[in-house]
């Protein structure tokens, strides 16, 4: 397989070769070159640099290899542009993040890129290097980059066949099912399209940008690069395709245009004198480079290439003296080793000096050099390719040969080969009987973890609907007036409720995330009321115990944010009541800042008990505590900080904690929350669900179970409602049928017809005959996320999740009576 993918990269680069001697050809290869500038223009139209940094910023953040090739990626695309020192600190930070994760790929890389900055700034001793490690990287990635760079520095050479090579060979080894394969790929196709350039290959060119720019670029990462724009017009003026490289050039400015680089500008500006040069537009080639002086000044490092377009439109000009000037310093430059058109400028100097016979001498002499240089390249880059694939066929006879020669070998030993296939035949067998044995452990540990999914979900609801009576009756007996023993004996009842239904809801999340069946659901949430809710919901207990409950909110934060406001509020909510349960004095404070990028530090910390670096080990795995005796002093199942741990961590962050016994715990995590725009609908504050405790209402119960029915209609007989039950979801379509109803409370297990069905049975009924929407509650004691969205496929407005107290039956009826809405996915889900 290696051989015939080198032969048909080496095809391949051979037929673009060949494509620059047919006009057909170049100008199929001018249109795709034409269509590729204006996808350039629109995707780094698109971003900025400043978006650059924020990703890399955002990449620091990581710990893994994917965050060290996206700080590869701002590296290598701020250096692109020149920007040595702005890159030499990404590429720190690089190398920083890959001594940390001790990746020993990206610290070479990060080496890689330090002899780039030194090759760039002249410094040529260090090309040596790169292609040694082309030849002896340590792995497949590194050679790749080592191999773009090094054939970079040979095609400064003019040795554009061995640079070619080099790429050729480098893109044999990378595999194709490689996660990081893209990014190589684009590195080396990015340098191909460069050698063919210099061949005046317009098609392969073209074809080899696109790879790098389309086929190979990753969509994720923000390219507000536009170095294809400035080669694209570079190889235009070459072939002299003039309206062509005006197109590219006017892209390439209105890009630099708005780009804070400063070596935009200075590039733009070389490019822009080019054309105009191209177009024998001396005045114009003037005015491109006027910003820049006389010395250019920043631009100085262009010198070599802008200094003779600038001398040859002086002279083209009549200001013989300056261009007198520059043709000295391009003379100081070639005598440097800095190559130059001096020649060119020469010529032009003595045609305006009216010195006609030396200019034409002078002038010839250049072309025949330049048409000798050209042809040698073109020469090499063919004959390297044809090198390949003769190398190539020469390797394919002699495997050829081998083969004869295993042909009589195989004659000689087929008896032991048929021993060989009887040998197999019986290891077959026997294999097959291991993968039988295999399979069917695997239905078994599938089968067991089915059944353990399906006895949570049961015991869910079997547990709820007992504890449905027992919470739901002692928050009504807590409502009614009561002596002091026997509300003291009510109270009781209702916290151990409580505290048995967080135990159930615990255990069924651990259960959960354990089996991967949790996920988070990403949606606009206002970030400074979330944490504001937490703060309410606890300080009352906090004032209870006599601690200060304080929230520190950075104002900087206030408005929209995208993330799963649900999961947030439930880590928030662990961790401030960890620090309550631990904290007999002083105070819990809960502290929200801004970090890099778009994340957000939520802070916990207090001033309780604490605990040491032994318990710390202990303290984030399920059903564990810093203490045992903590379970009989403190209470808890010791679930909370692993459902915290997990939940964060899904969330895109890591929940960490440091602690002193005797002085207090912090506990703190960093999540991504991107700002979202604040539109007018998510402006404008939810009004309050509407008080519906004295309203006249005619509601509809389905549950199959009598004490269900009982508690609901303990709850509503203080009320104006009328209440209608039934115990079967048959009964309950017939039942709505008849009509008249406001409301539905609908069960979900239940003999006959299921409460999901009945549900849809009620929508069905609505469209068919054109009534308006009632709506419907499942309540149920189906507490799992796929029982929420089972409600919500059926046509259901909300899910109350059995025990349910009266304060949440109120609420959730005056919320689905709301008019003129569609239920909010969030309401869907009311514990």
């Amino acid at each position: 397989m290696l051989l015939f993918r080198t032969l048909a990269t080496s095809l391949a680069l051979l037929v673009a070769l060949a494509g620059a001697v047919g006009t057909a050809s170049a100008a199929g290869g001018q249109a795709d070159a034409l269509a590729l500038a204006r996808f350039v223009e629109r995707r780094a139209a698109s971003t900025d640099f400043e978006a650059l940094e924020r990703f890399g910023q955002a990449a620091l953040q990581r710990r893994d290899r994917e965050g060290l090739n996206r700080l590869y990626h701002v590296t290598w695309t701020i250096l692109n542009q020149g920007e040595f020192e702005r890159a030499a600190v990404w590429n720190r930070r690089l190398a920083a993040a890959a001594r940390r994760q001790n990746d020993a790929r990206y610290i070479d890389i990060a080496h890689l890129n330090d002899l780039t900055v030194r090759y760039d700034q002249g410094d040529r001793t260090v090309a040596a290097e790169m292609q040694r490690m082309a030849r002896e990287g340590r792995d497949w990635f590194v050679r790749a980059h080592a191999a773009r760079l090094a054939a970079l520095a040979l095609m400064d050479e003019g040795r554009i066949g061995r640079g070619l090579e080099l790429l050729t060979r480098a893109q044999t080894e990378i595999p194709e099912d490689d996660p990081f394969a893209y990014t190589a790929q684009a590195g080396v196709w990015e340098v191909a399209g460069m050698g063919l350039k210099d061949l005046n290959d317009v098609e392969g060119a073209a074809a080899a940008f696109r790879k790098f720019e389309i086929d190979y670029s990753n969509p994720a990462y923000p390219r507000p690069d536009f170095d294809s724009l400035y080669n694209l017009t570079m190889m235009a003026v070459k072939v002299g395709d003039l309206t062509r490289a005006e197109q590219y050039a006017q892209g390439h400015h209105r890009l630099a245009s708005r780009s804070d680089l400063p070596n935009l500008a200075i590039y733009d500006a070389g490019l822009c004198a080019t054309v105009a040069n191209a177009r024998n537009a001396p005045r114009e080639v003037l005015a491109c480079l006027q910003p820049w002086g006389e010395d250019l000044g920043a631009a100085a490092f262009l010198a070599r290439d802008v200094l003779p377009l600038r001398a040859i439109a002086r002279a083209r000009t009549g200001q013989i003296d300056a261009a007198r000037r520059d043709l000295s310093v391009l003379r100081r430059l070639e005598a440097e080793g800095v190559g130059s058109e001096v020649d060119h400028a020469e010529a032009e100097v003595l045609f305006a000096e009216g010195r006609t016979a030396e200019a034409f001498r002078v002038l010839r002499a250049h072309m025949l050099e330049s048409e000798i240089v050209s042809a040698r390249n073109f020469s090499a880059g063919i004959h390297q390719v044809t090198g390949d694939m003769q190398e190539q066929l020469t390797e394919r006879r002699g495997q050829l040969e081998t083969a004869r020669a295993n042909t009589n070998l195989q004659r000689a030993v087929i008896t032991i080969g048929v021993i060989f296939l009887l040998f197999a035949v019986g290891t077959v067998l026997w294999q097959a009987r291991q993968a039988d044995r295999l399979r069917g452990a695997q239905r078994r540990a599938e089968d067991a973890n089915r059944a353990k999914s399906e006895f949570l979900a049961n015991m869910s609801h079997e547990i709820r609907t007992p504890l449905n009576g027992v919470v739901s009756m002692a928050d009504s007996l807590t409502r009614r007036p009561l002596g002091g023993p026997e509300r003291e004996m009510v109270e009781l009842i209702r916290s151990s409720g409580v505290t048995l239904e967080r135990l159930l809801s615990d255990i069924l999340d651990s259960a959960r995330i354990e089996s991967g069946q949790v996920a988070i659901e990403p949606a606009p949430f206002d970030l400074e009321q979330a944490v504001s809710d937490i703060g309410a919901l606890w300080r009352v207990k906090a004032e209870d115990k006599g601690v200060a409950l304080e929230v520190d909110f950075d104002p900087a934060l206030a408005g929209q944010f995208e993330g799963d406001a649900v999961r947030l509020r439930q880590v928030l909510t662990n961790l401030v009541n960890n620090a309550l349960k631990f904290t007999s004095k002083g105070h819990v404070r809960l502290t929200v800042a801004a970090a890099a990028g778009d994340r957000i530090l939520f802070r916990v910390s207090d001033t309780g008990v604490g605990f040491d670096k032994e318990q710390r080990s202990r303290i984030f795995r399920r059903f564990q505590q810093a203490d045992g005796s903590i379970t009989r002093r403190y209470g808890g199942t010791g679930l909370g900080l692993a459902i915290s741990t997990a939940l964060v961590e899904l969330m895109g962050g890591a929940l960490d904690c440091e602690s002193t016994p005797g002085e207090g715990s912090a506990f703190w995590f960093g999540i991504p929350l991107p700002r979202v725009a604040r539109t007018s609908a998510a402006a404008a504050p939810q009004a309050p669900a509407a008080d519906v405790q004295g309203a006249s209402l005619r509601i509809l119960l389905a549950d199959d179970h009598p004490a269900n029915r009982k508690v609901v209609e303990i709850m509503l007989g203080a009320t104006e409602m009328e209440l209608v039950t039934v115990v079967d979801g048959r009964q309950a379509v017939d039942a709505f049928i008849g009509g008249g109803f406001d409301l539905v409370l609908m069960d979900m297990q239940m003999p006959v017809m299921d409460g999901l069905t009945a549900t849809a049975e009620i929508r069905r009924h609505e469209a068919e005959h054109g009534l308006n929407r009632t709506p419907v509650l499942m309540l149920t004691a189906n507490a799992m996320s796929e029982h929420v969205e089972a409600g919500r496929a059926a046509g259901a407005d909300g899910h109350l999740t059995k025990p349910v107290t009266m304060a949440g039956l109120f609420d959730a009826i005056g919320t689905a009576l709301e008019p003129a809405r569609e239920p909010r996915p969030e309401e869907l889900e009311t514990a």
